[in-house]
């Protein structure tokens, strides 16, 4: 069966490896050491953990299978929700109970302000755009959901607004929407300058990264773990799996606790200055109310990005004729979109569709499961290893450490997950040509 770990070692290049920085070109481990802490994953998760033990003075060391930046991290949309799921708030006090329910959604909506006091405090240039992300309704119950949303957070005093269908088609530009909510707290960045970025961060307080090294064995000898490499091993009281959707069969099980989804997308050739100034006028990005990942972000540069599908295996070339036809249709008034690249990457579906902290053995401790939160809920979550790692209880860490639970049925996952994207994209389609029709009859109907 493909893994995701099976993908092809070299760096992809997205829309933002332009600005993203340069490969670190860290050496392989070769030898033997004994450290504090070894961190196993170069991703978001991974390099804050590592940033954040070496910030309390702790010997860590990170080991990153291929380079910093090539996995999820580096293929990220970009985008910073103010929100630490998908879910309501209520539904996250329901999932993660009231004490860490309040925690996380806290963490969430002060995720944006997290990432950028962390790119600021380490002068990480992430190209921050700070305009608020829409979410866009496909059809009048959505929208109507949305502004019940709206009307929620505008009590707590979140500055957020609901857009009407007109509205909403003067900011994206386009008349397929039934409204729409801006979240102004919501920013977009570049992923891949931001996880290289902490990864410097993190050698600079004194972490050692090594790139190019894949675990190939954990042992529990005496009071420490063992972490085997191909040209080296390290010995360490804690050790952290920060894999995510790479996760293998390091730690039995561990992997049957998630769902890999493969995730597309595109960028187009820059627009005209006169196509940019029509469409996703005033936002960072945009994201609506369809089942499947769907989303579009306009660069500062006049590149669009927007989504390319979903698949679950390894990685084929998106049918870019199709897709490009999709988005040409919802901005019709703009000129021809060309493509200029794809990219793909993962994202995982847990159990709970939230991000969880197990505790596997003692001192061996895992962050897994973004469901599409992964910029700054990685990072977060990084530290809140982190944190417990260097003493902190914990019964004081935003969400409860638990033993991981496996997806039952985890042995046909795969078929099941492919006939839950068609089923989610036919239920899409179907909903999208039921508003059609009744904004159709509404108009047809004589004036009273």
């Amino acid at each position: 069966m493909y893994k995701p770990i099976d993908d092809v070692t070299a760096t992809p290049k997205t829309v933002f490896a332009e600005a993203g920085g340069s490969s670190l070109g860290l050496a392989p481990l070769r030898g033997e050491e004994s450290v504090d802490a070894v961190v196993i994953g170069g991703g978001f998760v991974g390099c804050s953990a590592a940033l954040h033990i070496a910030e309390r003075g702790m010997r860590v060391v990170l080991l990153e299978a291929n380079e910093i930046g090539w996995g999820s991290a580096g293929r990220n949309v970009g985008q910073v929700a103010p929100r630490a799921t998908k879910f309501e708030p209520e539904t996250v006090l329901k999932i993660y109970g009231p004490v860490y329910g309040a925690r996380l959604n806290d963490a969430g909506a002060g995720a944006p302000d997290f990432v950028t006091d962390l790119a600021d405090r380490y002068d990480i240039d992430i190209t921050v755009v700070r305009s608020g992300i829409l979410t866009a309704a496909h059809t009048p119950a959505a929208a109507e959901t949305l502004r019940q949303r709206t009307e929620y957070w505008q009590r707590l005093k979140v500055p957020v607004e609901f857009l009407t269908r007109r509205e909403a088609s003067e900011v994206i530009g386009s008349d397929d929407y039934h409204g729409a909510m801006i979240d102004r707290r919501g920013i977009a960045i570049n992923p891949l300058a931001f996880v290289r970025g902490l990864a410097l961060a993190a050698i600079s307080q004194g972490a050692v990264l090594y790139e190019r090294t894949r675990m190939t064995g954990l042992t529990r000898v005496g009071e420490e773990w063992r972490v085997a490499t191909d040209e080296g091993a390290l010995k360490a009281q804690h050790v952290l799996l920060c894999t995510n959707a790479y996760t293998d069969d390091a730690w039995p099980g561990l992997k049957k606790t998630v769902i890999p989804v493969r995730g597309y997308q595109i960028w187009s050739k820059p627009l005209s200055k006169a196509d940019r100034g029509r469409i996703l006028r005033g936002i960072s990005a945009m994201v609506d109310t369809r089942r499947l990942l769907s989303g579009m972000r306009l660069h500062p540069d006049g590149r669009l990005q927007f989504s390319g599908g979903l698949g679950l295996g390894r990685e084929i070339e998106p049918e870019l004729a199709k897709r490009l036809g999709q988005i040409q249709a919802i901005f019709p008034d703009i000129g021809l979109i060309e493509a200029e690249g794809w990219w793909s990457g993962w994202v995982t579906r847990g159990i709970s569709d939230g991000w969880r902290l197990h505790r596997l053995a003692p001192g061996l401790l895992t962050a897994i499961a973004c469901n599409g939160r992964g910029v700054a809920m990685g990072a977060i979550m990084g530290r809140e290893l982190a944190r417990h790692v260097c003493g902190v209880p914990a019964e004081d860490l935003i969400i409860a450490l638990t033993r991981p639970r496996q997806i039952p049925g985890f042995a046909f996952h795969k078929s099941v997950a492919a006939l839950a994207l068609r089923f989610w994209g036919w239920k899409d389609r179907r909903e999208i040509r039921q508003a059609t029709k009744l904004v159709e009859r509404t108009s047809e109907r004589p004036a009273a």
